[in-house]
């Protein structure tokens, strides 16, 4: 089966997280920015991606500016990619606006363009602009086709290669282009007429791997860099009192349980960290059967906490999710569901004691060690359960 890579550039993508995390509205001039250079604007159709910023501070002086590292967990980025999961079953993102999907064996045999076009249709709905995709025979083929739209066959890649100019990438730097561009060197054509000898004189191994690219070889495979074997989110706590740590809490499970139902994964293990001015504590639950509800998380993050608890003494509050699989995966442990039954009616009762009468309100009944499934028994009947 002859080997197919998709590449995706995702303009937009960082425009959109900034929208969403309230650095400006959808109908603001907006810069992201990163180095001083532009990797993302909204609303400006005289700037391009890669111009320096000081380009952005002359033409458009009414601008919002939002460097890219104060976009570190929006939403928006994991939500594009997780759209990508049901497209190949290796997904590398190179950045959160580019990277590349091993789709080989997973295009239809006919409509491939109408496929993709589809595809592409669902990632503009999050990010507000159309992709650029290219499919080729290796990573390089495909990060060229990208901007034109290209489906390059095996027969056609070496002469479509040899006809682009040349773009940095992994192995091809910058300085090395322009020391190409001197000798004359523009396109990778003119690169395949230089002998192997002469330009790993000038770049070492660089010049070996860059010779083999010339003539359309990339044995580079699509490493699988997502989704993440965990999934962990954080926020932080002002410390207002127990209706803010709740409110945390649900935003949280809320977080984790969209991103899990997206890609149709479950988690199997939950850890809840707690960050103050006496350090962090940690707590740990594991779990016979795999959760990815929004109100099953926030139960056990309700009944993962201490009795000792102070809730004004804590500033930070993590989750982290383990053990991620498909929903649909086999079950490999069930003889333990009675148990874990047990574990959930206590979780479920314990979350619902907290969140009625306080998250401190478990913090005087050292009886509750002793008797703990008596107690969520209790509670269940005064819901009208049992």
């Amino acid at each position: 089966m002859a080997r197919a890579v998709l590449h995706l550039g995702l303009p937009g993508i960082h425009a959109a997280a900034a929208v969403e995390l309230g650095h400006a509205r959808a109908e603001d001039a907006l810069v992201v920015y990163r180095r001083e250079r532009i990797v993302d604007l909204a609303n400006l159709p005289l700037l391009t991606r890669g111009q320096p910023l000081r380009l952005a501070r002359k033409l458009a002086p009414g601008a919002v500016l939002v460097p890219s590292g104060a976009l570190a967990g929006a939403e928006t980025y994991r939500a594009v990619w997780d759209q990508l999961t049901e497209v190949g079953p290796a997904l590398e993102p190179t950045a959160w606006h580019a990277g590349y999907v091993d789709v080989t064996g997973c295009l239809p045999r006919r409509g491939v363009k109408t496929y993709l076009a589809a595809v592409a249709k669902r990632l503009e709905a999050l990010t507000g602009k159309p992709p650029a995709r290219g499919v080729g025979t290796n990573k390089l083929i495909a990060r060229h086709a990208s901007p034109w739209g290209r489906i390059v066959a095996a027969d056609e890649a070496v002469a479509f290669l040899h006809s682009q100019r040349l773009r940095t990438d992994q192995g091809l730097t910058a300085p090395m282009i322009e020391l190409l561009d001197e000798l004359g060197c523009h396109r990778w054509g003119e690169v395949a007429e230089v002998p192997e000898p002469r330009l790993r004189a000038l770049f070492g191994i660089r010049g070996t791997i860059l010779h083999r690219w010339s003539q359309g070889l990339d044995p580079r495979p699509v490493q699988s860099r997502y989704p993440p074997p965990t999934e962990t989110v954080k926020a932080e706590v002002d410390g207002d009192g127990e209706g803010a740590w709740l409110a945390v809490f649900e935003s949280l499970a809320a977080t984790l349980a969209g991103r899990l139902q997206r890609r149709g994964e479950v988690a199997g293990e939950v850890l809840l960290a707690l960050g103050g001015r006496s350090g962090w504590r940690g707590f740990r639950r594991r779990l016979a059967r795999g959760i990815d509800g929004a109100e099953r998380i926030h139960a056990i993050l309700l009944g993962l906490l201490p009795t000792d608890l102070d809730p004004w003494s804590i500033d930070e509050v993590r989750v982290t999710l383990r053990g991620l699989r498909l929903r649909d995966a086999l079950q490999g442990v069930l003889f333990r569901d009675a148990e874990e039954e047990r574990r959930q009616v206590l979780e479920t009762a314990l979350s619902r004691v907290r969140a009625r009468y306080g998250l401190t309100s478990l913090g005087y009944g050292g009886e509750i060690l002793a008797e703990r499934e008596r107690l969520a028994e209790a509670v269940w009947r005064l819901e009208g359960v049992v």
